[in-house]
């Protein structure tokens, strides 16, 4: 005899608070252990990422003009892609590569055994200008220098573990490389020709346009940080190249990239490589110009201050279509730590990284006491900022057209006091 079994309910049993909460712990404690386990892949598959988020307009307009399938465009886009980059190490990877030994020589030599000589004359020194007397013995010099080499070996450490690998490693950076190009490959093909369509905001009740506008947010802050920074990046290298070697300053190649990566971490950044550059050319013993170490090093920083300052007045806000609105010391404390997380790529990602963390905070908060975290008022600047130059031309204007109307109601006054 057999008996009928009661039909399963169609609802799906709801958890309960503390089941949410174990889950979510458990899922944020593996997310965790993912990521120390495997932290070597952080830095190849954010390159694979930001590459292609940088190739989806160059894909998006061959799609349009070609009228070649996703895929087939994807594909077409990124042989393309390979061939320019072989090209490029070609002509410039070994007499690049060397440049940057030799620079890191230099400078290894620099701190190791300049700032020593350096401090150990200083401690030994008695100046006088004029009748004031100014005696730097009683200053610990050497003591100075070391926090100074203390303070620098780390930085130096990692920079010649990458040139060691750049160096020794190409097999494994050939392999890397191809790693790097196969996932933003498939990113890229696969992702319904780069929209955000794979994400299931309408299976999330309540909180779906919620998410949908704060990926929205993210996505206009990464959008200007990629577009503005590596445009910067590509640019400033190029011109720095062309007026470092037309200066006839030695390693140019290497400089160039220096003064290119400088645009990310800002103020410090330029600071450290005008410093680098300073310590290269007097320490340079010639130059084709027949120029002194000082003067030539001073009209080498100079040209290239002026550029920086065209390029970032002129050049730059056509670029950025908003302000990341990040305080450069959180972005100079970022990058350090990103940096002894995954890298260089860290530091050159710290920027947006730090712009991303203040949006979804802001959202976080505003949600806990119950306010509209999409408010004008809190939201970035959605216009580019306009140049010195014309901030202070339309501060010239306001105030000539005030002086006006006050030069007319006086000349007005007096009319009226003679009649």
């Amino acid at each position: 005899m057999f008996t009928t079994r009661a039909p399963s309910p169609t609802k799906s049993p709801l958890w309960s608070p503390t089941t949410k909460l174990v889950v979510g712990l458990t899922l944020v404690a593996l997310a965790a252990g993912m990521l120390i386990v495997f932290r070597r892949y952080i830095a190849p598959l954010t390159v694979a990422l930001v590459l292609a988020y940088l190739l989806y307009p160059a894909c998006r307009w061959v799609h349009t003009h070609l009228r070649l399938s996703w895929r087939a465009t994807v594909g077409l886009v990124y042989l393309s892609f390979i061939a320019f980059l072989v090209v490029i190490m070609v002509l410039l990877g070994l007499a690049l590569v060397q440049q940057i030994q030799s620079l890191y020589q230099v400078l290894l030599r620099f701190f190791t055994q300049e700032v020593p000589r350096v401090a150990q004359n200083l401690s030994t020194s008695v100046y006088y200008v004029g009748p004031f007397r100014l005696d730097l013995t009683q200053y610990d010099w050497n003591a100075l220098s070391q926090q100074l080499l203390s303070s620098v070996q780390p930085l130096l450490g990692q920079v010649g573990v990458a040139v060691s690998v750049v160096a020794t490693r190409t097999l494994a950076l050939l392999g890397w490389l191809a790693f790097i190009l196969l996932i933003s490959y498939f990113l890229l093909a696969e992702s319904s020709q780069g929209g955000m369509s794979w994400i299931p905001f309408s299976l999330l009740p309540h909180y779906g346009q919620e998410l949908e506008r704060l990926v929205e947010e993210l996505g206009r802050i990464w959008h200007t940080f990629l577009r503005g920074q590596f445009t910067a990046f590509l640019v400033m290298s190029v011109l720095a190249s062309v007026v470092l070697t037309s200066l006839g300053v030695r390693y140019s190649l290497g400089l160039a990239l220096l003064v290119g990566a400088a645009r990310f971490l800002p103020y410090i950044g330029p600071m450290v490589v005008y410093i680098v550059i300073s310590l290269v050319v007097l320490l340079q013993p010639t130059n084709f110009w027949a120029l002194e170490p000082w003067k030539h090093a001073l009209i080498s920083i100079g040209v290239l201050v002026v550029i920086d300052q065209i390029y970032d007045n002129l050049v730059m806000p056509r670029f950025f279509g908003r302000v990341l609105g990040v305080h450069p010391a959180a972005v100079l404390l970022a990058a350090i730590m990103l940096t002894q997380l995954i890298g260089i790529i860290g530091f050159m990602l710290a920027a947006p990284v730090v712009a991303s963390g203040k949006v979804i905070l802001r959202y976080v908060l505003f949600k806990m006491f119950d306010l509209d975290p999409w408010q004008p008022e809190t939201l970035l600047e959605a216009h580019p900022p306009q140049p010195w130059w014309r901030r202070t031309w339309e501060r010239v204007k306001t105030q000539a057209e005030v002086w006006r109307r006050e030069l007319s109601s006086s000349a007005r006054g007096k009319e009226g006091g003679d009649v």
